[in-house]
C-alpha cells in the first residue's frame, strides 16, 4: 500500500532488517525475507530506489549465494542477485567492486603485523634473523623424489629404543609391539 516517496524514506532502514533475515542462518527466515522479491510492486519500488537498497544488502546476498545451506535459500538469492544485474548492472558492478570480505582484511592485516615481527626482529638481531631465515627455507623446501618406507630401519630403530611405559607382547621378533601390527594380523583371541 506504501507509495514511492514514502518508501524512499525507510528503505535503507527496513532493508538492513531484512539483509539480516536474508543472511539468516534458518532457512525460512531467509527464504520468507527473499519471497519479497517474488512480489511485483515490491520490486517495482525496489528498482526505483536500487542504488540506495543494494548496497545494504548485497552482502548478504554475496554470502548466501556462496554458502548458504539450504539449496531453496540458495536458488532464491540467485534470483535475486541476478534480478539486481538486469536491474542496474552497473551499479551493481560498482557494489560488487567495492566489497571486500572480512577474511581477506584479516588475511591481510595478519600478514602485515607478521611483516612488523620480521622486521623488528631483522633489526634487532640481525645475525640470529638470518639463521632463522635459513632455517625456515631449509624446512619449506620439497624433495623431488618421493619419501621410501625403510620397514627394516624401522624395525631396527625400534629394537635398539623400545617405547617408554609399554610392554612386549613376547620376545619373538613377530610379535614385537603389538600396537604397531595392523588388527588383521594379529592372532585370534584364544577362549
Amino acid at each position: 500500500m506504501v507509495q514511492q516517496p514514502e518508501f524512499d524514506e525507510f528503505a535503507p532502514w527496513l532493508f538492513q532488517r531484512i539483509a539480516l533475515c536474508v543472511g539468516s542462518p534458518h532457512f525460512q527466515v531467509a527464504e520468507r525475507a527473499l519471497f519479497l522479491w517474488n512480489n511485483e510492486y515490491i520490486v517495482s519500488l525496489i528498482a526505483a530506489a536500487r542504488d540506495k537498497i543494494l548496497p545494504v544488502v548485497f552482502d548478504a546476498l554475496y554470502t548466501n549465494s556462496r554458502q548458504h545451506w539450504n539449496s531453496t535459500v540458495h536458488g532464491l538469492t540467485c534470483n535475486v542477485v541476478k534480478l539486481f544485474m538486469e536491474m542496474d548492472s552497473k551499479l551493481f558492478d560498482e557494489v560488487s567492486g567495492r566489497r571486500s570480505t572480512p577474511q581477506s582484511d584479516y588475511n591481510k592485516e595478519k600478514d602485515e603485523k607478521w611483516e612488523r615481527v620480521r622486521a623488528k626482529a631483522q633489526r634487532a638481531c640481525p645475525k640470529e634473523f638470518q639463521a632463522w631465515e635459513e632455517r625456515q627455507k631449509e624446512s619449506t623446501r620439497v624433495s623431488t623424489e618421493p619419501e621410501q618406507f625403510d620397514a627394516e630401519a624401522m624395525q631396527r630403530a625400534l629394537e635398539k629404543r623400545p617405547f617408554d611405559g609399554l610392554k612386549r607382547v613376547s620376545q619373538t621378533p613377530t610379535s614385537d609391539y603389538a600396537f604397531l601390527k595392523r588388527k588383521s594380523v594379529l592372532p585370534p583371541k584364544s577362549q
